[in-house]
């Protein structure tokens, strides 16, 4: 009988989407060798909503070495620079970028961006493990112990969980739960052959009034379809009893500034759903030899629901603590509560202000009038918080 090997590093992250290729990719531009685990082969798909905005951006340049610009060169992805957000059927908010500006939101399927990414990971001080999911972790004195379901054991001082809204480490480190009343749940398809789409690829956004209010986008992409979404507060969806695909069919059928566009179209493939956590705040993310970034962290904006971004920044102020971490020898939950402050003092407002604009726009009337009435302030307001929060 041969005796199992167990492997030993400084650092394990786990998951190996944007937030996870982020930390790689950070950690290896400070000479940091890591293992990078994830239950999938690249390119594997996600389902998402397929829009990357501000800190995506922000991060890609940050990671440096030609990634922002191969990413604007790669013909799998496009970009837009304007947002409708249609709070009614005859009033909208452009959230648009200024002239001498690219771009306010790029298109990018996710099978696409996540492969690219991960084939930025280095080759010198990443270790790729994919193909194989975790099947148990334990936080050790001498480290955290994990086992693949491949029979791989790992040994590692400090663990990065990337592992999305259902993280093993969350769960099993963190003993986080999930909280409904703090994530969103959504269902989106591929369509082809929908019709007269704005001229320059303008993301479409409509808040839906339902029983509960409900997020419905259209977003363009480089092959000739385009993602079609809907979701809401997933605590309201459930206590509403509120049937998403159903619900979305009837707009693509019904709705007078939507059905036009589908007249003729065909969906590829099935609807899918999935959840986006905003919970950060009230729950742990960071631990003894743990840190949690992106979904697992709950950093997706509340109201937007984008969280690529957040994620991949996350990724990078996590491997800048992990080299504290090493050069002091400390893996401990205090000293690690710094990874959480830089995170707060990067995303706090930001997200504050999502989770008040979601209650607010509960509200149908008051909050048509609100925007009604502060529409041009919001329209120029939001090109500097765009450039703050974006690329360069």
């Amino acid at each position: 009988m041969t005796m199992q090997t167990i492997e030993k590093t400084a650092v394990c992250i786990i998951g190996a989407g944007p937030a996870g290729a982020a930390t790689s990719m950070m950690l290896s531009n400070l000479k940091i060798h890591h293992y990078i685990i994830d239950k999938a082969v690249f390119p594997r798909d996600k389902t998402c909503g397929d829009g990357l905005i501000l800190y995506a951006y922000k991060s890609m340049e940050l990671l440096g070495g030609n990634l922002f610009q191969n990413f604007l060169n790669n013909p799998k992805f496009i970009h837009s620079k304007n947002i409708q957000l249609h709070i009614a059927d005859n009033f909208r908010v452009n959230f648009k970028e200024s002239n001498d500006r690219n771009m306010v939101i790029s298109y990018a399927k996710r099978i696409d961006f996540d492969d690219f990414l991960v084939n930025h990971l280095s080759e010198k001080y990443a270790h790729k493990n994919f193909g194989s999911a975790v099947k148990t972790i334990e936080n050790r004195e001498n480290g955290v112990f994990l086992t693949l379901k491949n029979g791989k054991e790992i040994l590692s001082k400090v663990i990065v969980g990337a592992d999305g809204a259902q993280s093993i480490v969350a769960r099993k480190l963190a003993k986080n739960k999930p909280n409904s009343k703090l994530m969103s749940t959504f269902v989106c398809a591929y369509f082809k052959d929908v019709k007269n789409l704005p001229l320059k690829n303008d993301a479409e956004v409509r808040l839906v009034y339902k029983d509960v209010l409900l997020f419905f986008y259209v977003f363009p992409l480089a092959d000739g379809h385009v993602n079609v979404s809907l979701g809401g507060r997933s605590d309201q969806i459930k206590k509403h009893q509120i049937n998403l695909v159903e619900e979305i069919e009837h707009i693509i059928k019904t709705h007078n500034k939507v059905k036009d566009k589908f007249l003729g179209a065909t969906k590829v493939g099935s609807w899918r759903g999935w959840t986006i956590p905003f919970h950060f705040g009230t729950q742990k993310i960071v631990g003894d030899r743990y840190l949690l970034v992106g979904d697992a962290a709950g950093l997706s904006n509340a109201f937007y629901k984008e969280g690529i971004g957040t994620g991949m920044m996350s990724g990078i102020i996590a491997a800048k603590n992990i080299e504290k971490c090493l050069l002091q020898n400390n893996f401990s939950e205090n000293f690690l509560r710094n990874y959480e402050e830089e995170i707060k003092n990067e995303f706090h407002k930001l997200l504050k202000f999502s989770h008040y604009s979601l209650r607010f726009a509960n509200f149908k009337k008051p909050f048509y009038y609100m925007a009604s009435l502060l529409k041009s302030t919001i329209e120029s307001k939001s090109q500097a918080l765009m450039k703050k929060r974006s690329y360069k």
